[in-house]
């Protein structure tokens, strides 16, 4: 052998030998790397979403009760987080932000009224469809319905609200736990594999029974050992001044496959935004960019893991969407709780480092975050609440409110307080149609607080609603004095006096109105063009009701503006068949965008009703009250086609469901002359009689005639 080989063999013998250990070492390497990242959960993954459930009212937080045995059993087979918070403390943007794994300002869900879940947001369920996974929910509140946007992505979604017994009796703003369960029960036996998502919310009286049927479930399907189940509160108490831990500080429980990490505590600060990302990488999906979560995998495989600390985001936008207020911010770390509402104040939570002497840097930090994440525009304005919500969210303590450009008014934190109950209170009478005590306390704030413009706006329309006319129109001037260049307001004043038959005034005040819109956005303009459209019809004006009609749908194209005029004026010209024809293709297209054109349904069937197509009519006069459901003219119409086809006691059901729809002197006084017409006088004496004791000193007692007979 030559001597340069001789020398080179100790050389090799380390290359082959460091070679060696260095695969041995890689290989080792990567089984480690594969025992920790396989195998991913392949379900199914169950959510509990709990209404109204304070971390700090359970016995895992610390809550000396016995009532909760199913979810005290979770939490110790499970992952506890101490400090776990939501996003807002309205039910929807809560919910919104858990499925979606992004805030508030991202996903654009800001209350609980006027606010819906776009499509292009991705959410939770859509992606575990991508990874294989069947999606299915079942929810218990009104205020989760499809139509806001928060079933988006569940291929089954069931929030059906039961239909009250009593036509007088409030309408069902939740359904019992029970009924939630059973629908979720049901949906959950037609899967085949375990590869599926289920979520379920519940109110916070029925959280263990919910944890306990849903764990027996998955038992009794073999599904339990491997399932993964997540066990959180959509909101705490509802806050009264600001956002504190008992209104943010929610319960989260993790239950992983094999009881991973069961009886650990994370103590570290963590937020509904982090479910959707820890979800996607425990199944290994791919994560999208626009999630602002982050996944809590690693806390919950491995004990030793931490989280770094950073800013958690709330806000509170009630008060100012429902009376003008201020919106409550706030950002949350481990140390401060930083809050901007009426005033900045930051709040320690925990002792401080070196006696708090940084807090001032602190504060200006997380200043500098809060800007980042809200802009400097303010909030979006809301969506308007479709007539047929109106009782519903009115009961649940929200009002329609105009779409004021106007800054929040200076209300001190305290005064903001009294302002969220006294509206609420107010909010409750307009739902229960306590119109007259409504009206009252509307104009109890509006005396208190005449800065509120958006509260002047809801008692000119609870005046209305209540077939107080002249009232209302001067409520709406002098709020028109003082905010000239607000579009709202304008169109709310010239609503008035389009209802008050004078007709040239609306004109004037809705041609500002419209030149005002120019300015905003596009659902003011197509708002205005629309108000337009139909003060010109009543004006006979078909050519000005046609040209706004086409602004108003160049502004919504969703909203058949064009064709709605179109078929008024074939109507109006006694070609009933055209008529018909049209507002049917019009009909059509609402129902494809699931929106509504007032009276659009009501002349259908009148022009149907001239057909003698009295059974397609009557259906017509059903649509526009489904829609419109306090619209007198429609029940009036309705008794007359019972009347003419000889239904008698037909006619007493809708004369009897107008009055309990609409409880004023107005319809009252409606229902009474339509049973001087259909020939029955002591019916309708008895009823003005009922009207005067139950309207006694009701300034809109007036329409029953002079001395109580019209």
């Amino acid at each position: 052998m030559p001597k340069g080989s001789q020398k080179l063999r100790p050389w090799l013998a380390t290359v082959i030998v460091s070679l060696f250990m260095l695969a041995v070492a890689a290989s080792a390497a990567v089984g480690w790397w594969f025992a920790r990242e396989s195998p991913a959960h392949q379900g199914p993954i169950v959510l509990i979403s709990v209404d109204g459930l304070p971390a700090a009212s359970l016995p895992v937080y610390g809550e000396p009760r016995t009532d909760t045995p199913a979810i005290d059993l979770l939490a110790s087979e499970g992952v506890v987080f101490d400090r776990a918070y939501a996003q807002s403390p309205q039910l929807l943007p809560a919910h919104a932000s858990i499925l979606s794994g992004q805030l508030p300002p991202q996903h654009g869900v800001h209350d609980d009224a006027g606010f819906t879940l776009k499509d292009d947001i991705q959410t939770l369920p859509e992606m575990l469809r991508s990874r294989g996974f069947s999606t299915g929910a079942a929810v218990s509140s009104f205020l989760l319905r499809p139509e806001t946007g928060a079933g988006q992505g569940f291929r089954f979604y069931d929030a059906e609200m039961p239909e009250s017994a009593d036509a007088d009796a409030a309408p069902v703003l939740a359904r019992g736990g029970a009924e939630t369960l059973d629908a979720a029960e049901t949906w959950v036996r037609t899967q085949n594999g375990r590869r599926f998502f289920l979520f379920v919310e519940v109110d916070q009286r029925d959280a263990d029974a919910a944890v306990t049927r849903l764990s027996a479930l998955l038992r009794s399907r073999g599904l339990y050992d491997g399932a993964t189940i997540v066990f959180v509160g959509e909101r705490g108490e509802l806050p009264s001044q600001t956002l504190d831990d008992a209104a943010l500080r929610v319960p989260l429980i993790v239950k992983q496959p094999g009881g991973e990490g069961a009886g650990r505590r994370v103590t570290a600060p963590v937020q509904q935004i982090d479910l959707a990302p820890t979800l996607l990488d425990l199944v290994r999906a791919p994560m999208p960019d626009a999630l602002t979560g982050r996944s809590l995998r690693g806390v919950l495989t491995d004990e030793a893991a931490t989280l770094r600390d950073r800013p958690l985001y709330a806000e509170w936008l009630a008060p100012y969407y429902g009376f003008g207020g201020h919106p409550v911010y706030v950002l949350t770390t481990s140390l401060y709780r930083y809050v901007r509402g009426a005033d900045e104040d930051l709040v320690p939570i925990a002792p401080p480092p070196n006696g708090g002497s940084g807090a001032a840097a602190e504060a200006a930090r997380l200043r500098g975050e809060l800007d980042r994440l809200i802009g400097t525009s303010g909030p979006p304005p809301a969506e308007p609440i479709a007539p047929a919500e109106e009782e519903r969210l009115a009961l649940l303590g929200y009002l329609a409110s105009p779409r004021l450009n106007v800054p929040a008014a200076p209300l001190s934190a305290t005064d903001q307080a009294v302002l969220v109950g006294q509206h609420r209170a107010a909010a409750l009478l307009i739902g229960q149609k306590k119109y007259s005590s409504a009206i009252r306390a509307l104009q109890a704030i509006v005396n208190a607080h005449p800065e509120l413009e958006v509260v002047q706006y809801q008692l000119g329309s609870a005046l209305m609603r209540s077939g107080r006319l002249d009232e209302a129109i001067a409520l709406f001037q002098d709020a028109r004095d003082r905010q000239p260049e607000q579009t709202d307001i304008a169109l709310g004043l010239a609503d008035a006096l389009m209802r008050a038959n004078r007709t040239e005034l609306a004109a004037k005040q809705v041609d500002e109105a419209v030149v005002l819109a120019q300015a905003g956005d596009a659902a003011s303009r197509a708002a205005a063009h629309q108000l337009a459209a139909r003060i010109a019809l009543a004006r006979n004006d078909v050519d000005a009701a046609t040209d706004h009609a086409k602004a108003a749908q160049q502004a919504d194209p969703t909203l058949p503006i064009e064709q709605f005029v179109r078929g008024r004026a074939l109507y109006d010209e006694g070609q009933y068949e055209d008529a018909a024809r049209t507002l049917q293709d019009a009909a059509a297209r609402l129902k494809t965008h699931h929106r509504s054109i007032p009276d659009l349904h009501l002349y259908l069937g009148e022009a149907l009703a001239h057909l003698d197509r009295f059974s397609d009519a009557e259906v017509q006069y059903r649509e526009e009250l489904r829609a419109f459901p306090r619209n007198v003219q429609v029940y009036s119409r309705l008794a007359m086609l019972y009347a003419a086809t000889n239904r008698e006691g037909a006619v007493e059901d809708v004369l009897n469901e107008l009055v309990a729809a609409t409880p004023t002197p107005e319809s009252y006084a409606v229902a009474a002359r339509l049973w001087t017409i259909v020939g029955n006088r002591s019916r309708a004496e008895a009823l003005r009689s009922d009207a005067r004791a139950r309207f006694r000193g009701d300034p809109s007692l007036a329409l029953l005639g002079k001395d109580g007979r019209r």
